[in-house]
């Protein structure tokens, strides 16, 4: 068996190997060279395709721009409906599309295909895979990889996909700022403790870490990650971007034409961008020449310029004002100041860069931060290690050792849900959100209930519970959700459990949630009734959870259908927004809005999935915000009264109004308590459909204030 690290990169992908006898890291070449361009390009020549990868795609892509998927990365494990894959549609020469038969997941097109980001990253994985085997003279079978540290769990699942559809037992997931920490802890001293803020700032992603770092007496190394903070879209491309913008306005200024619509161009002015910035690293300026990088009327124009490192700075220096924002972020979280970390490690390509680098060492002291680790390579040498020092899983009841792909231990058959990875090499990882569920508080059907807090340790020895209350009907809906918002659409769904009740357990019972985080971060999620036998148990994989959703019976309707009545609804939400705001709270208002602009893009997707949740979320703005609502409600309820009835709700509901606009709130509360009676008789002798509606909550369940 041989294992690897590998740096799974934006821009290039970098493969190291531990020597343990030799207490050593090495990266490893593949064709010679120390990185890996991630890069895929489709050849059409003489009627015969090929798919090249690594530095063949990238030498390949300006003969074909359209057919050549870069910064893949950005992609993996996000849907099409991701704001984050419509700025990328609009940074990139080839085609992101929705997947076929309702895969709501962002796909690629090369040639007359499309492709996951997963099975693109497949392709970059097996390339690395067989080059480390070619130079190694052994087969690679396993491999550690890392990601992001802010990488969502379905981005995660999306990467491990990968190196398991490349051929390879996937070991262990590893953030990219913990991996350059445990290449640094080769130099730690028995005995020695260490606080160490790692500064990643790659080609596409932005990432702090700090963590705690040990080596025992027996040698050792203990890695403990505190807490962590990114920004998914910030890093070495955005620099390049803004080097592009300043060469489609020298090509206006000097050509009187606009290029920035050509994909060839922004190719080639990519490409000229990258090493510009590399220049100046070392240099006062950096001259651009591109050779005809653009017809206009006929006629070449050729791009002729310089660009000045103070230009360059200038042009930076908000990004890297965030990086330092983000910096004071991740410190005051943990309660800590610049002075009570011992070690800065640099780590990306982009920390080359002088205004990079100044910024830090002006925020921390230039003693600290470390200098002498390779920034490029110590994500994959951190890899390295952890993949050769690892030796499988080890059960918490009998500490046998098992291997990394057993479900069971092999001595007492004990499930290894929870086993924790065995080796010289200690990472102890926290969850980077919360992971939750979208419940019921009140009238309100939006409330997001974290069960496993951010922060959280795992793999988590014991599940961690919340317990709630059913509503009316035996289905029990379970949305999963990953984020820190309070309201759980803002979030990010993971998929939907649901369960049917048995016809002996009676409806409005509570119902216990259990999530239990394993060392594979998937998630076990068990929905049970307490003092009953009734238990249901599902594994779920966020890179599938929500293709495997089951829709509910009774929402077995045609999907144009949906689309109808989402358009039909955030008309009326619409509506609903203009006539009562002045009775919103200001952070209601900003909701509905935001809900508002959701729907929309939703109908531009029109996926049947999105559209069904976007309605029930219209639905708990128009029934759950609150006097707005209680006013709207009673307008419905009027509209179908008698004559006698609609008088006085009428007249109720002009009390109300006139109690508010003067500010009278005791006023306000006794005439709403009073209309909502009124409504309520009107419901029941009417039968108001939208009264009904305000309670109608598809099987949610509702929290309960004593759990």
């Amino acid at each position: 068996m041989t294992a690897i690290g590998i740096d799974l990169g934006t821009t290039n992908s970098v493969v190291a190997r531990y020597d343990p006898e030799q207490d050593r890291a090495s990266v490893v070449t593949i064709g010679g060279a120390r990185s890996t361009p991630s890069v895929v390009s489709l050849r059409q020549r003489g009627g015969k395709e090929d798919l090249l990868v690594g530095g063949p795609a990238l030498n390949w892509a300006k003969a074909a721009p359209a057919n050549t998927i870069l910064s893949v990365k950005r992609l993996m494990g996000r849907d099409f409906a991701d704001p984050a894959v419509a700025e990328t549609r609009a940074r990139r020469s080839y085609q992101i599309v929705s997947g076929p038969n309702d895969d709501p997941r962002a796909h690629v097109v090369i040639g007359e295909r499309t492709y996951t980001p997963a099975q693109v990253s497949t392709m970059i994985l097996e390339r690395l895979k067989n080059g480390a085997a070619e130079k190694l003279k052994e087969d690679v079978t396993h491999a550690v990889i890392t990601v992001p540290a802010y990488f969502k769990e379905a981005q995660r699942a999306a990467t491990r996909e990968a190196g398991e559809q490349a051929g390879l037992v996937v070991k262990r997931i590893i953030d990219e700022p913990t991996a350059a920490a445990i290449a640094f802890g080769l130099e730690l001293r028995e005995g020695e403790r260490r606080r160490v803020l790692v500064y990643d700032l790659g080609g596409g992603t932005f990432d702090i870490s700090i963590l705690n770092t040990a080596k025992d007496a027996d040698g050792h190394n203990h890695f403990q990650v505190l807490d962590f903070v990114g920004d998914n879209w910030l890093g070495g491309d955005d620099f390049d971007l803004l080097i592009v913008e300043k060469i489609i306005e020298w090509v206006r200024r000097n050509a009187a034409v606009d290029p920035s619509g050509d994909d060839e161009f922004l190719f080639i002015a990519k490409k000229a961008a990258e090493e510009a910035k590399r220049t100046l690293s070392e240099a006062d300026w950096a001259d651009i020449i591109i050779p005809a990088a653009f017809r206009a009327a006929g006629s070449p124009v050729d791009v002729e310029m310089t660009l000045t490192r103070d230009d360059f700075e200038a042009l930076i220096e908000p990004l890297v004002d965030r990086t330092i924002h983000l910096v004071r972020t991740a410190l005051e979280r943990q309660n800590l100041s610049p002075d009570d970390i011992s070690d800065v490690l640099l780590v990306g390509g982009s920390t080359q860069i002088p205004k990079v680098r100044e910024a830090v060492e002006n925020f921390f002291g230039t003693g600290k931060v470390r200098r002498h680790i390779d920034p490029m390579e110590c994500v994959a040498v951190g890899a390295g290690i952890l993949a050769s020092t690892l030796h499988g899983v080890e059960c918490l009841s009998c500490a046998t050792v098992n291997d990394e792909t057993a479900s069971e231990c092999r001595k007492c058959r004990q499930s290894l849900v929870n086993a924790r990875s065995a080796g010289d090499t200690h990472v102890y990882d926290v969850t980077g959100m919360a992971l939750g569920v979208a419940a019921v508080r009140g009238s309100q059907a939006d409330t997001f209930v974290p069960i496993i807090p951010r922060g959280t340790p795992y793999p988590m020895s014991e599940p961690m519970r919340h317990t709630f209350q059913t509503t009316d009907g035996r289905v029990i809906r379970v949305p999963v959700y990953e984020g820190d918002s309070a309201t759980a659409s803002e979030n990010q769904e993971q998929g939907v459990i649901e369960y049917e009740l048995p016809e002996e357990i009676d409806i409005h019972t509570r119902v216990e949630v259990s999530f239990l985080f394993d060392r594979n971060r998937e998630l076990h999620v068990t929905i049970a009734v307490p003092g009953t036998n009734m238990e249901y148990r599902k594994k779920l994989r966020f890179d599938t959870a929500r293709a495997e959703a089951p829709a509910k019976a009774d929402f077995e309707e045609d999907d144009a259908t949906y689309r109808e009545d989402l358009v039909y609804l955030e008309e009326v939400t619409r509506r609903f927004l203009r006539t009562y705001e002045q009775y919103l709270r200001p952070s209601q208002a900003m909701k509905i809005q935001g809900d508002l602009e959701r729907a929309q893009q939703t109908l531009v997707f029109s996926d049947p999935a999105e559209c069904r949740r976007m309605i029930s979320v219209l639905q708990s703005d128009l029934f759950g915000s609150g006097l707005a609502s209680q006013l709207y409600i009673a307008e419905r309820a009027a509209d179908r009264a008698t004559a006698t009835d609609a008088q006085q709700i009428n007249q109720a509901v002009a009390a109300l109004q006139q109690s508010f606009q003067q500010g009278k709130q005791e006023a306000v509360a006794e005439q709403a308590q009073v209309l909502k009676l009124m409504v309520a008789k009107v419901g029941q002798q009417y039968e108001v459909a939208e009264v009904g509606d305000a309670e109608d909550f598809a099987g949610l369940l509702k929290l309960l204030d004593d759990a």
